[in-house]
C-alpha cells in the first residue's frame, strides 16, 4: 500500500539532516518519493515514481529492492527481528539520493543494531552513481576530511570529546549521501566513530572541499 508522498521518516531512526535541492545543468523528469510496505508495516522502502519514464523508474526501484535485499542477507548473524526504513535526503533535477537502514534485534539485547547504506540514482538514466561521480577522495585527504565536523543521526553537531580518541584512523567511507548545494555526506555506521546512542554518524563534506579535493586527485 501507498502512504503519504515524499519524506516520511522511518520508525526506528531519529530525524536526520533534510533535503535541500541543488539546480543541475541537465533538466531530467520530475520525481517524488513514496513509502511502501512489504509483508507488513516494519518493512517500508521508498519507491521512486518518475513522471515521464516508466522504464528508469522500474530500473532505479529493482535497484532499490536488490539493494535492501543485499544488505538483509549480507548481515551473517542470528536475529529475532528484523524492519526495513529510509531517508530520503535529497531530490535535484538530475539525482536522488536515498539512504536505506535495514534494522535487526535479538531477544534479550540492550538495543537493536542499524546498518545504513546510501544510494543515489541519475533519473537521467537510472544508473546508481559512485562517490567517484562526485568527489575524488584519496588515503592522504584524511586528516582534512577528519579535521571537519562530525554529525549525529539527528544532525547535530558531536563534541570532539564525544568520539571515540582514534576514530581519525578509520578508513575514510565510501558510503555516502548527496547533501545538496554540491555537499557530500560521508556515512559511517554506530560505532565507527562514536557511541551507539548516536547512531549513524556523519562527515559532510563542502562544496569548496569537494572542488578542491577534485582538482587534486586524478
Amino acid at each position: 500500500m501507498r502512504k503519504k508522498k515524499f519524506f516520511l521518516a522511518a520508525a526506528l531512526t531519529a530525524m536526520m539532516m533534510g533535503m535541500s535541492s541543488l539546480p543541475a545543468a541537465v533538466p531530467s523528469a520530475e520525481a517524488s518519493v513514496e513509502t511502501m510496505t512489504a509483508g507488513n508495516a516494519d518493512m517500508k522502502y521508498p519507491y521512486v515514481h518518475l513522471k515521464d519514464d516508466a522504464a528508469i523508474e522500474v530500473k532505479i526501484n529493482a535497484d532499490i529492492r536488490s539493494q535492501l535485499d543485499d544488505m538483509r542477507y549480507g548481515l551473517g548473524y542470528h536475529y529475532d527481528q528484523i524492519s526495513t526504513s529510509y531517508q530520503c535526503k535529497y531530490e535535484g533535477q538530475r539525482y536522488v539520493s536515498l539512504i536505506l537502514c535495514v534494522w535487526t534485534y535479538n531477544h534479550g539485547a540492550a538495543h537493536g543494531m542499524p546498518h545504513y547504506r546510501g544510494v543515489t540514482y541519475d533519473k537521467e538514466n537510472g544508473e546508481r552513481v559512485s562517490i567517484r561521480d562526485f568527489v575524488k577522495i584519496s588515503s592522504d585527504d584524511a586528516d582534512r576530511i577528519y579535521n571537519l565536523p562530525v554529525f549525529s543521526i539527528s544532525g547535530k553537531l558531536i563534541p570532539k570529546y564525544d568520539l571515540f580518541s582514534e576514530y581519525a584512523d578509520t578508513p575514510l567511507s565510501g558510503n555516502f549521501f548527496l547533501a545538496g548545494h554540491g555537499q557530500i555526506g560521508l556515512i559511517y555506521q554506530p560505532y565507527q566513530l562514536a557511541a551507539f546512542v548516536y547512531g549513524m554518524t556523519s562527515i559532510i563534506l563542502p562544496t569548496s572541499l569537494v572542488e578542491e579535493l577534485n582538482e587534486k586527485n586524478p
